[in-house]
């Protein structure tokens, strides 16, 4: 299922539809573990929300983070942290309900610089720097 779902993703964005209408995703580069890859995902959304406002909610699966209610109800993000053979490949799919395609890519672009953020602080916005690789650099 997992292969599934990342083949699937990765054939969309390797045709062009990474930015099809109400669609965005951004793709990592490769993280040390599942269990950091998941963890810079929640304090992504966590730290989006303490900076941007927004009442919504994290759902946690066992590869996946979601975070719901972006802007309003009409935009969500789901961290997916796809691992294979042991690499931990994380990617960010952003999706919109409505037509605004450019509050989408901001949110998008927000979210990505957080992650940078993350990572580059060692799992703390701000923090002290981290090891090389996990960024969208």
């Amino acid at each position: 299922m997992k292969k599934t779902l990342i083949a699937a993703s990765l054939t969309l964005a390797a045709a062009g539809a990474a930015q099809a209408e109400g669609w965005t995703v951004t793709d990592f580069s490769p993280i040390g573990t599942l269990n950091t890859c998941m963890d810079y995902a929640e304090t992504t959304f966590n730290t989006y929300r303490a900076r941007f406002g927004g009442d919504g909610f994290t759902g946690r699966s066992n590869w996946t983070i979601g975070g719901y209610d972006l802007r309003g109800e009409v935009v969500d993000g789901l961290f997916i942290c796809a691992e294979e053979d042991g690499v931990v490949d994380p990617f960010l799919v952003v999706y919109n309900y409505d037509d605004d395609s450019d509050a989408r890519e901001t949110i998008a672009d927000r979210l990505g610089d957080i992650w940078d953020e993350i990572v580059a602080g060692n799992g703390v916005p701000g923090g002290a720097p981290a090891p090389a690789g996990g960024s969208t650099k």
